[in-house]
């Protein structure tokens, strides 16, 4: 169970439970203890910090304490709400709040869609922020082999260009002592 699917389950839970404490959901108390006991053991699953899933443990807590504890008191005073009020305008105001319960369990789906959705594009931006910067090290690195290569090529030329100067030197000189030795020869003849 990821902790998406955990939260998605926890939220479910609540529901129900906020369902059976208003006394639009009877019964099921059974099924609620049941599912939030799966998620407190699914709990040491998840990849959490400890500080993170010892506050899990105490929303799962609480929310076993007030729906067991609403369940009791509750169950024998809706009963009786019930007995009591025996006309319409029970019958309608039930259905009104059964509207009303309706309606903000369509919002809360929408707004867990949308988290949803929100949770999914901040982690194809982390995905392709992490992608840039593997982009720009690779640039980094490939900018400082090409800056290594050009300073070992400009050494290179200048000794090239040395080398050179010292061979057209060495020329100079061979010519020049070739010059003077038939210069002598002619000068001796």
């Amino acid at each position: 169970m990821s902790v998406a699917e955990w939260d998605n389950e926890y939220a479910r839970l609540a529901r129900a439970a906020s369902q059976q404490r208003s006394g639009l959901n009877h019964g099921g108390n059974d099924t609620l203890r049941t599912s939030l006991q799966r998620l407190q053991t699914n709990l040491e699953t998840l990849p959490l910090q400890p500080t993170e899933i010892q506050r899990r443990r105490r929303l799962i807590q609480h929310l076993m304490e007030t729906s067991s504890s609403d369940v009791e008191i509750g169950g024998a005073g809706a009963a009786a709400s019930n007995n009591a009020d025996n006309g319409n305008g029970g019958l309608q105001q039930s259905s009104q709040m059964q509207h009303a319960m309706q309606q903000q369990d369509a919002m809360i789906d929408e707004l867990a869609i949308g988290m949803g959705r929100l949770k999914n594009q901040t982690q194809a931006i982390h995905e392709e922020s992490n992608m840039h910067v593997n982009l720009l090290n690779d640039m980094e690195q490939n900018l400082d082999a090409a800056h290594q290569g050009l300073e070992s090529e400009t050494r290179r030329a200048i000794r090239l260009k040395e080398d050179q100067s010292v061979w057209r030197l060495q020329l100079t000189v061979a010519g020049l002592t070739v010059l003077l030795a038939m210069l002598i020869l002619l000068g001796l003849s």
